[in-house]
């Protein structure tokens, strides 16, 4: 994963208050694919950053853009 590239998914998953199984729930994945992007084994794909992003703004929690992803900041 590249550093300082906006918030990681734990950080992410933390301001909205979720478990990882909740997290997981949430996006229609499994527990063990929120483990591994945690984990830094490996990264969510641009549909899932994009998803984790709506779900962020709709529980309140806005992810600013950074140069380079694909506007989620998330890494």
């Amino acid at each position: 994963m590249l550093k300082n590239s906006g918030l990681t998914i734990r950080d992410m998953r933390s301001r909205l208050s979720m478990t990882q199984e909740e997290f997981a729930h949430a996006l229609g994945i499994t527990v063990s694919t929120v483990n591994r992007w945690e984990n830094g084994h490996s990264e969510p794909s641009k549909l899932a950053r994009a998803t984790i992003t709506r779900l962020a703004g709709s529980h309140g929690v806005f992810v600013e853009s950074t140069p380079r992803d694909d506007g989620t900041g998330l890494r």
